[in-house]
């Protein structure tokens, strides 16, 4: 069904169906009625991009994210998938990966398709900001550190979680025995967590060794390889371990089952992200939450509310963590 089947079957002409659908207060009530009962009877579903050229709006909101692959990009996109709806517009999803794959990026976030656009900027020279700031399109940062920033912003409160981790960690193991297996080093989150362990052991009165901090990819792999090479060390200077997500304290923990090492019995353990998988595993896992579904949310909000009050003063929400103690970190291993 087009806008002119309509028209025919309402008797009236196809701007006056447009106004019904896009400002149906211009439009006398019992002539917006009859057009609306149109609408519904013939199924008619407006095509989104003209709706977009009268109105300057396409009901689409995008989200970029450095990836979409994992448990914790898929919570943050049900969380603002789930709010766009409820706020009445779509959801256009894109990924980093794209450009990475090298793709430009004003093709991978689909500019002038969109109202708004939420973009997760995880290290200092992000490739995505530049490009959307360029746009003029309304904006709302996901992850990036808010100092200076001039968009509104929502981050991960990871300093708290992260305290509350390694404080749980010198319960029953010494600060010298304590170590952070984080990300990449540029990272936003790898940063703030290094810097919440480091800070939680200073306030045991002892200044971490660079040792005690390692850096790589927030992977399985990651995780299995810093164990193995501990392992295979016969390292006994590390038996508490801050993983900077769960798929690297995986990947801990697998490397420990094959080099027979005790997890909490040799070395406890904690995660971070708190993931489906953590009470799964077994041992279960100990980890940070991140309530990524409610990043995502908020995120949706504050865009939403940026499009609708574009002279509204700049907010910026952070979403606190908090630690969930299970079997890894607490108790005798066998």
């Amino acid at each position: 069904m087009s806008i002119e089947d309509v028209a025919s079957a309402a008797s009236v002409s196809t701007a006056t169906v447009s106004r019904v659908i896009n400002n149906p207060d211009l439009v006398a009530k019992a002539t917006a009625k009859r057009v609306q009962q149109v609408i519904v009877e013939l199924d008619y579903r407006p095509n989104m991009l003209a709706k977009g050229l009268s109105t300057r709006k396409t009901g689409v909101l995008g989200i970029a994210l450095p990836d979409i692959f994992g448990e914790f990009y898929s919570e943050l996109l049900r969380g603002a998938d789930s709010q766009a709806r409820a706020l009445g517009y779509h959801l256009l999803v894109s990924s980093e990966a794209r450009i990475r794959n090298g793709d430009h990026a004003e093709s991978a976030l689909a500019f002038g398709l969109i109202d708004g656009l939420a973009v997760m900027i995880t290290e200092p020279d992000g490739r995505l900001l530049p490009e959307a700031e360029r746009s003029g399109t309304p904006l709302v940062l996901l992850d990036a550190d808010p100092e200076g920033q001039k968009f509104d912003s929502v981050v991960v409160g990871n300093e708290s979680g992260a305290r509350e981790a390694v404080r749980h960690l010198l319960e029953s193991v010494e600060p010298s025995q304590c170590c952070f297996v984080g990300g990449p080093r540029e990272n936003f989150d790898t940063r703030h967590r290094a810097e919440a362990f480091r800070s939680a052991l200073a306030e045991r009165g002892h200044r971490a060794s660079d040792e005690q901090l390692s850096f790589g990819t927030y992977t399985t792999e990651w995780g299995h390889k810093w164990a193995s090479e501990r392992i295979a060390a016969k390292s006994k200077r590390c038996c508490g371990v801050l993983a900077g997500n769960d798929e690297i304290a995986y990947g801990i923990m697998q490397a420990c089952q094959d080099g027979g090492v005790s997890i909490p019995g040799a070395l406890k353990l904690i995660g971070f992200d708190d993931s489906r998988l953590a009470s799964l595993v077994r041992p279960r896992l100990s980890s940070v939450r991140v309530p990524a579904a409610e990043i995502g949310e908020a995120a949706l909000r504050l865009l939403v509310a940026r499009i609708k009050n574009p002279s509204n003063p700049r907010s910026h929400l952070t979403v606190q963590t908090k630690l969930v103690i299970r079997e890894s970190s607490v108790g005798k291993g066998s």
